[in-house]
């Protein structure tokens, strides 16, 4: 079973409606985390491809409330039906784990897949399925910048969560200079598109590439899934 995840990392409608058009040209699931209120979720929760989670931040420069209990409630009040959440920076304690389950938060992805060995498992403490997800383009964009899909992909029988953020499949980094780059000089300014695409990597393969690619794949095969989909099966059946 393959995942998509995407951490919307308040990302403008434009960079959004991409992404979007990307899967619904292929027909191919995702689950998204949102972190902020937005004109184009309206179009994303018609999608019957899609489960929308929350992205909480819950670090000190939060944009999104001033405590664990007020942030998640403003993320809620964006995405009532969220039954699954990442928090950004996979920045998470206890308390908060414990907390997820008051505002019907059934599933958490905010694990890396640190060995093979590593699968679902439901954390009683705190109510709650856990997810490892094995790959992000940020790490990879970081260390391996490999934009080939594995020849392996659709051979081993696991699950394999692949994370994903629209402005990297937007911008197509391939390394982590170029993002780098693109924070210092433009700033995280989304007002303006034509300053955004002028940092789009055309001379190399990047996140993009692989993501079409990834997509295509997946098009003609019944193995991609939402979180929610996943737990049902693994757990419920």
């Amino acid at each position: 079973m393959i995942l998509i995840t995407l951490d919307i990392d308040w990302a403008p409608d434009f960079i959004i409606k991409k992404v979007d058009e990307m899967l619904t040209e292929k027909n191919v699931k995702a689950t998204w985390f949102v972190t902020h209120k937005s004109a184009y979720l309206k179009t994303l929760s018609k999608n019957r491809n899609y489960e929308l989670g929350i992205h909480p931040n819950f670090m000190s420069d939060s944009t999104q409330g001033n405590s664990i209990e007020e942030i998640l409630s403003n993320l809620k009040k964006i995405v009532p039906t969220a039954k699954s959440v990442r928090t950004h920076r996979l920045f998470q304690s206890t308390q908060i784990l414990e907390t997820f389950h008051k505002y019907d938060l059934e599933n958490d992805s905010s694990l890396p897949k640190l060995n093979p060995n590593d699968a679902p498992y439901y954390l009683k403490s705190a109510k709650l399925y856990r997810f490892p997800y094995f790959w992000e383009d940020y790490k990879n964009m970081v260390e391996d910048k490999i934009w080939s899909l594995p020849e392996s992909l659709f051979e081993e029988d696991e699950l394999k969560i692949f994370n994903f953020h629209p402005l990297h499949i937007y911008l197509n980094f391939h390394d982590i200079e170029q993002y780098e780059t693109f924070k210092v000089k433009n700033g995280y300014r989304f007002s303006d598109k034509s300053a955004i695409d002028a940092f789009i990597n055309k001379n190399s393969n990047g996140v993009q590439t692989f993501f079409r690619d990834f997509i295509s794949a997946l098009a003609n095969k019944q193995t991609a899934y939402t979180i929610q989909e996943v737990k049902t099966k693994i757990f419920n059946s």
